[in-house]
Order: structure tokens, then sequence, then C-alpha cells
């Protein structure tokens, strides 16, 4: 006998009430599920806005956006042998290397598209340029000459930092760094990250080190 449907009309209600106080209140006191780490990266360095890293598109906070990892995705689930992100999350040391925000810049929705699966290089004059400034061809994505020096040294970054093989030719990053200093904002960038996550890219502060570099 289902003894719920015997209950008095009131009491059903009364029964069906208090569990969906329950629900709320529960609800309320479950703990939020984290920030991914480019929500972070948008929400605190990015707080008063920025500009894309390519395009330059000028965006304010609340802005839809999509989030370049330069050490992309793909290249890291390759090194640590893994084909989805979550059959990754146990790997030891992934968590950290692909929520390192110094790998990060905010992108609009058709650079991420044209990113998707190439590699960073030089490509000939006779590739079109995008309006954004950048090549593509089928495999490569050469970006635009204000954007080369943040890849290069986020680039040298990831390898000397998490111990990654570099993915492409030291002297594409040694020429991109050297023709493409670090500007303000890219400092001022440095200096936040480094309060978020406790480190800073060190060749940002002395883009010098790439040139010493050998042997690769």
């Amino acid at each position: 006998m289902n003894v719920y449907h015997h209950q008095p009309r009131a009491m059903r209600v009364m029964s069906r009430t208090k569990w969906m106080l329950f629900a709320l209140v529960l609800a309320a006191t479950r703990p939020a599920l984290a920030d991914s780490a480019g929500d972070q990266l948008l929400r605190t360095v990015y707080a008063k806005g920025g500009s894309t890293l390519y395009c330059k598109t000028p965006f304010t906070p609340g802005d839809r956006l999509k989030i370049d990892m330069i050490y992309s995705e793909k290249q890291l689930l390759r090194h640590f042998g893994c084909i989805t992100s979550r059959q990754c999350a146990s790997k030891p040391g992934y968590s950290q290397v692909a929520d390192d925000m110094h790998n990060m810049y905010p992108v609009v929705r058709s650079t991420d598209l044209d990113r998707r699966g190439t590699l960073f290089g030089d490509l000939p004059d006779d590739v079109e340029t995008r309006e954004c400034g950048y090549q593509l061809s089928f495999q490569t994505f050469d970006p635009p000459d204000h954007a080369k020096g943040n890849v290069a040294r986020s680039m040298i970054y990831m390898h000397m930092q998490h111990k990654l093989p570099l993915i492409g030719p030291l002297d594409l990053y040694q020429r991109w760094n050297q023709a493409d200093p670090p500007d303000a904002e890219e400092k001022r960038r440095n200096d936040a990250i480094a309060k978020l996550q406790g480190n800073r890219n060190p060749y940002i502060d002395k883009p010098e080190l790439i040139e010493r570099m050998t042997g690769f």
C-alpha cells in the first residue's frame, strides 16, 4: 500500500513543500564549482577589459571570448599520453600545466577556430593575410607581428617551466622574441598573473634570456 497517497491532501502539500525547501537549502550550501583557469584569467587579469591577442579586438568584462592556449591542449594531451582532458585529469602534473595562465590569451571565436590544429610558423608573403593580420595555411598559423613576441615568450616559458617538448624550432621563437619585445600590456599581465599563481614568466622580465639559448 502506498502510504503517501493515503495521506490527507494538506499533508502531501506540506511534504512536497518541505522537500522543496530542503533542496533549496542544499543548493545554497553546496560549494560552487570552481572557475576554470581561463575564467579566472578573464575575471581577474582582465577585470577592466582589454584586447584580444591576435586581432587586438577590444573587450569589456562579460563579453564572450575564447581562450587560446599557446602550447595547445592537443599538444599537452599528446605529451601526457591522453585522448581527452578528463582522462588526463588524474595524471600527475597535468592540471598544473593545463591551468598555467602564462599560457593563455583571450581571442575572438573566429580566430580560435582558425588556430585549431595548427602549429606556429612563418609563411611566405604570397599566403593571404587575414583581416587581423595573421596568415593561415592548412597546418601553419603565422601570427601578426604585434603578437609574435607574446607567442615566443609563452612557448619558451612552457618548455622551460614544465619541461615540455619545444614545439617548433628555437630560432623561430628567437627571431619573434627579438622582433616584438615585451610591451607595457604584456608586462602588466605578467605582474597580474604572478599575483594569482605565484610565479612570473621570466622571459617577459628578461627577454634576452631567449637569445642566449642554444642546443635545443
